[in-house]
Parts: C-alpha cells; structure tokens; sequence
C-alpha cells in the first residue's frame, strides 16, 4: 500500500472514500492529527523572529521541531493501522476455525488496539504541546491554534473509537475494561485541555 503522505490530497480522500477496506477510521485519524501539527508549525512560523517574542524564541524553536516530529509520527500511524487493519481485515474473511486466523487473530488484535491507542497518545501530545504555545505565540495567529487545538482533540476521539471497537472484540474482559477506562480518561482529558487552549487563544 502507498504511503498516505506520498499521495496528493485528493488522491488520499479518493482512496479514504472508496469502497476499500483501507484506509478507514484510524489512519484518517492520524491524517487529521498531522493536519493539526502542520497548522500550529504555521502560528510558530509566524512567531519566529518576532522581536516582541524575542524571550521565547529559544522554546518556540524547541516546539517547531516537535511539531514537526510529531507530523511525521503521526503520518508512520496512519500507515501503520492502515496496514493492521487490512490485516485483521484478512483474517475475518477467513472461517473462525482456520488455522492461519486462529494463529494470528490475537496478535492482529492487539495490534489494530495499540496503533490507534498511539494515535491518541500523539494527538495528546500534540495538545500539551498547544498548551505551552498558546501565551508565547503571534497573537494574530491564535485563532489557527485554537483550530489546531480542536482538529487534535478529533484525532484522539476519532482514533479512540477504532480502540472502543476493537478491545470490545478481545476475550478477556477485564483488560477491555481496563482498555475502556483508560480510553475514557484519555477523552475527558482531551476535551478539557483543548478548552483551556481555546480560553487561552480568547476562543
């Protein structure tokens, strides 16, 4: 399968809105969060050299790298549960009895749990980053933040879904319970840290 980030645009949403298996949820979730990292690299780009921000131009520095870090990690995520779902993908169509299914079903599973559970963990880390941004960036540029700050909270509630969906598929119960609970606290904290980076940007 091609690279996302290798397609144009609208060759990446042709292929999102088809009739194919992948890409689906997860990776347009790790679209999304690369989309919101390129937006704030724009309000650090804009905040760079500003002699009225001369004290953080240092931090700001600091936080274009991550951002860009996190762009291209995020876009390796998209990929990677375009790929773990095409695999779980494979092993449905096969019957449950199969031998190849029975050996890797377990495996397939976590994985398609794990990639967009990283999505999430990225898309947070995109916020915190956000956090920090808000009262040393360009003033003109905040409401790009706050937008920033909203396209990663539905990156990490997108991405959560495609973790709710498949933990309820696992047979141990407890450790979708677990993988609930922590789906949940993961929400909640992405709702109010983005509230609190749109009250800083005067959202």
């Amino acid at each position: 399968m091609d690279q996302l980030g290798a397609l144009t645009l609208t060759d990446m949403l042709a292929r999102l809105g088809s009739k194919e298996p992948v890409p689906g949820g997860g990776a347009a979730a790790g679209v999304a969060g690369a989309l919101s990292a390129a937006l704030a690299s724009m309000v650090v780009a804009y905040s760079l050299g500003r002699k009225s921000l001369a004290q953080h131009q240092d931090e700001l520095s600091e936080i274009d790298r991550r951002l860009s870090d996190t762009r291209s990690r995020l876009l390796d995520l998209a990929d990677e549960d375009a790929r773990a779902y095409a695999g779980l993908n494979r092993l449905w169509g096969l019957p449950k009895d199969d031998p190849d299914r029975l050996a890797e079903w377990d495996g397939a599973l976590n994985l398609a749990i794990e990639v967009p559970t990283g999505i999430m963990q990225a898309g947070a880390g995109l916020l915190a980053i956000y956090e920090r941004l808000a009262p040393i960036c360009n003033r003109n540029l905040t409401s790009d933040l706050a937008g920033a700050a909203a396209i990663a909270e539905a990156c990490i509630k997108s991405a959560g879904q495609n973790v709710c969906i498949n933990a309820n598929m696992l047979e141990d119960s407890a450790r979708t319970q677990t993988i609930l609970d922590d789906l949940q606290t993961r929400r909640t904290d992405a709702v109010a840290l983005c509230a609190a980076i749109e009250k800083a940007c005067g959202s």
